[in-house]
């Protein structure tokens, strides 16, 4: 059967000689991951659509729910220009996708972290502080995936500085573009803390050790 979905590219890898293999967190499905073939041949029509960070309409044929869907066509929503185009913002950004990936289980949807992803991307793109904007987003997504830092450090015994909990709890609880405008805290112990309670569930995302070798 064909469907039509919209949905943001989280990854891609190489599928076969000539096809790609793509996580996308769709509105209507959550997390799918799906075939796209001929995309790797040049000038293929369905290359840029399927682009990490794009948002795209995807037609999608699955022959039955136990089957990998393909993408039969596509086209594009919002292709992310600004935070493409320009490379700092890129890293954040590709940091945000695979903090979405790993977090989000397969066909499982979920509006709210649909617009929250998309949300986040559009921030990116046009913010000062790309740095805060992926706090932001990390403590919402977390909070999303039921692993709130907020809630944590509530129920547990905590020797953070007092000063680091309320800066976390007011990136917690404001929206991206709020969270450009902080300016009393410091961002990188923030950033610090942020990182390594996450990883108490993930692995370390691969971009991190890019970002702390280009110290951004």
């Amino acid at each position: 059967m064909y469907y039509t979905i919209k949905g943001l590219v989280l990854n891609s890898s190489i599928y076969s000689e000539a096809d790609k293999l793509i996580n996308v967190y769709s509105y209507e499905w959550g997390k799918i991951q799906a075939v796209v073939p001929s995309a790797k041949k040049i000038a293929a029509k369905l290359a840029a659509a399927t682009e990490p960070l794009t948002e795209s309409e995807f037609m999608v044929f699955q022959s039955h729910p136990s089957m990998r869907p393909k993408i039969t066509g596509a086209n594009i929503i919002n292709n992310n220009t600004a935070v493409k185009t320009d490379f700092k913002k890129n890293i954040y950004a590709l940091y945000a996708a695979e903090i979405s990936d790993k977090f989000t289980p397969f066909n499982m949807g979920n509006t709210e972290k649909y617009d929250l992803i998309v949300r986040a991307l559009q921030l990116l793109g046009n913010c000062n502080s790309p740095q805060k904007v992926l706090t932001a987003f990390v403590l919402r997504f977390l909070k999303l995936s039921g692993y709130g830092f907020t809630d944590y450090i509530k129920h547990n015994n905590s020797f953070m500085d007092k000063e680091i909990e309320r800066g976390i709890k007011k990136f917690s609880n404001c929206s991206g573009d709020e969270a450009d405008n902080i300016r009393e805290f410091d961002d990188a112990k923030i950033w610090n803390y942020v990182e390594t309670y996450l990883t108490n569930y993930i692995k370390r995302p691969a971009v991190s050790a890019f970002m702390r070798k280009l110290n951004i």
